[in-house]
């Protein structure tokens, strides 16, 4: 990396922390007012507190850094331009183009880190989140813990679990009746268990009957009985009847996807929601680069033209972008566009906004 790019990356970088800073404790005071009265009724120790707001970051990085990363760069670029730095520069025989580089650069590492936290540790740390509230405002567990009457199909092993209750912290079940079904269709098995555990990596069933079918679905003789048996063909994991319990939100794009590929028989209000829910997970990170794109004609100006009115117009930018982007949400999930318009369209609007006013920068 050339002087010159540190030197311009060092402008955006400085503020990109403080306004990273700010904006996270922000947040968090934010949300401590809305659960103060939870904790304190529910007397909740101080470190389990910090637990707690340490676990919800993660979830807020997709809001913050894109107008952390915006504001910074205005910042920036305006202290560059008001100073001559940017016209000295370019006196030298570096082009405006080229010094925008590192700042694009780190736009595209930007959308990078988001996306990977947003696939990996934002799902899993806001389901947490969630749990701990309702663990904080539920006397009993089963009201928020133990799903019942629960289905899940496995496409893949051809196989349907019925399930009475289940335990989403134990992974205890009640009451469960699975399935077995051939290729065509046709059921070739009926197992029903009063009780199963996960033990060591698999299932373990008590009180199994087991009863073969024919084609024709008639027994195959009577059915075979165990009192306890462990069930290592079965390939599901407690994860995956966790997730069928979950809200989209709280669940990865790959999860959403394995959600979507396995219950193509539920409604399509169903179905439209968890794809809206898929696109979106994939589509917002890009919202740094974005920013990024539309910051760097408007920073690039505003020390000249007045940084006031460069930020004012760039957080109306920001705004009706996530307004744009929440708005196509809603029309997805009732279905009148297609998922992938809905949450797509905005990204490519307001990328071809920033691109234009880049190759127009002077």
């Amino acid at each position: 990396m050339k002087l010159i790019d540190k030197y311009v990356l060092a402008n955006v970088l400085v503020p990109l922390w403080y306004c990273l800073a700010a904006f996270l404790m922000v947040f968090v005071i934010f949300d401590l007012f809305s659960h103060l009265s939870d904790f304190i009724d529910a007397g909740t120790p101080l470190p389990a507190i910090v637990r707690f707001y340490l676990y919800l970051l993660p979830s807020a990085v997709i809001f913050i850094v894109p107008i952390s990363l915006l504001l910074a760069i205005l910042y920036g670029l305006s202290q560059l331009t008001r100073n001559n730095e940017l016209t000295a520069m370019r006196a030298s025989g570096v082009s405006l183009y080229r010094l925008m580089v590192p700042i694009l650069a780190l736009g595209v590492v930007a959308s990078l880190a988001v996306a990977t936290i947003n696939e990996t540790v934002a799902p899993w740390s806001a389901y947490w989140t969630d749990q701990f509230i309702n663990a904080e405002t539920h006397d009993d567990e089963i009201d928020f813990l133990v799903s019942t009457d629960l289905p899940y199909r496995n496409p893949q092993a051809n196989r349907v679990w019925m399930i009475g209750t289940f335990h989403r912290e134990t992974y205890e079940m009640q009451r469960i009746e699975v399935i077995e079904q051939r290729e065509d269709g046709t059921d070739s098995a009926r197992i029903r268990a009063k009780a199963a555990n996960w033990l060591d990596g698999n299932w373990w069933f008590s009180e199994v009957s087991i009863q073969e079918l024919d084609e024709q679905g008639y027994p195959l003789g009577p059915p075979r009985t165990h009192s306890r048996r462990a069930m290592p063909d079965f390939t599901e994991t407690p994860r995956d009847f966790v997730n069928v319990t979950k809200e989209p939100e709280f669940l990865s794009s790959r999860e959403l996807l394995a959600f979507i590929e396995a219950h193509q028989h539920v409604s399509r209000d169903t179905l439209a929601r968890h794809e809206v829910d898929l696109h979106y997970r994939l589509a917002m990170p890009w919202a740094c680069l974005i920013v990024t794109l539309l910051g760097l004609p408007i920073g690039a100006h505003a020390g000249r033209k007045g940084a006031f009115r460069g930020v004012a117009l760039a957080l109306g930018l920001f705004f009706s972008f996530y307004v744009l982007i929440n708005f196509g949400m809603a029309l997805g999930k009732n279905q009148t566009l297609a998922p992938w318009l809905a949450v797509w369209l905005p990204n490519t609007i307001f990328l071809v906004v920033g691109l234009v006013s880049l190759i127009r920068m002077r």
